[in-house]
């Protein structure tokens, strides 16, 4: 079952809204591929039966309490830019927590972070055209009111806040931020990029990293313009491209 509901928060698009589905992006990305949507429709649901993050991993939500909710962009970005797209997502996150006062941190590259428990996470999955991204489906969980995580390294904004939050006036917020920081970014990427790398999970700080073949403690120092970790071994510094390090867990 679907309702439809006109929206003028983000660019005056159509908000639609499920029940359920198996994830928000494949929901969009079935709608695209029959062009039915454009840029700034959206999609927010309760339950996703197959939902995922970045490598495929698997996003667990209760159902009813989270934030689960994918819109599309048209940005027409070079392929060597498009962790811009990543840069404005995760600092619009960030900023619409920090409304109801709630501090987040970015943990490279894509997850939203409170103190140290995941409280949210975004996906974006992006249609090439050439040397050029001309279409992204931008998926964004966030742990609203969810109480309880059973064996996760997860917090919510209850948990956080000790009361539950309207997801209404949540993504009412979340698509303000979201609008504001895509318009002005795009003109000033570079202060979005310098935005994004302060509020960078663990900056500064020695963490535990691991590759395919070794596990090493290094500072984190930077972010390239790419989307490269930066990080300071023995004084020497080095990058890593997504997919080849994460952070390691005890």
């Amino acid at each position: 079952m679907s309702k439809y509901i006109a929206n003028k928060l983000f660019n005056d698009k159509l908000s639609i809204y499920v029940t359920e589905c198996l994830s928000t992006n494949d929901f969009l990305t079935n709608l695209l591929k029959r062009d039915k949507i454009g840029e700034g429709d959206s999609v927010t649901t309760d339950y996703q039966h197959k939902g995922r993050g970045q490598r495929n991993n698997n996003w667990s939500s209760e159902k009813g309490s989270n934030i689960l909710f994918s819109f599309l962009l048209t940005p027409d970005l070079k392929i060597k830019n498009q962790f811009s797209l990543h840069v404005i997502i995760s600092n619009a996150i960030i900023k619409t927590l920090k409304k109801i006062n709630v501090e987040g941190k970015i943990k490279w590259p894509n997850d939203i972070y409170v103190k140290d428990k995941k409280i949210g996470g975004i996906l974006i999955e992006s249609f090439i055209s050439g040397k050029q991204v001309q279409n992204s489906i931008i998926g964004i969980g966030i742990n609203l009111n969810q109480k309880i995580f059973k064996g996760l390294n997860a917090t919510s904004v209850f948990i956080e806040k000790k009361k539950l939050t309207k997801k209404s006036t949540f993504i009412k917020n979340l698509k303000e931020s979201l609008e504001i920081e895509y318009t002005n970014s795009i003109m000033n990427i570079n202060k979005a990029i310098k935005e994004y790398k302060n509020l960078l999970y663990g900056l500064d700080k020695i963490k535990k990293f691991r590759t395919s073949s070794e596990i090493f403690y290094a500072r984190i120092t930077d972010v390239s313009q790419n989307g490269d970790i930066i990080l300071n071994i023995d004084n020497k510094q080095k990058s890593f491209s997504y997919g080849s390090i994460s952070l390691y867990k005890d």
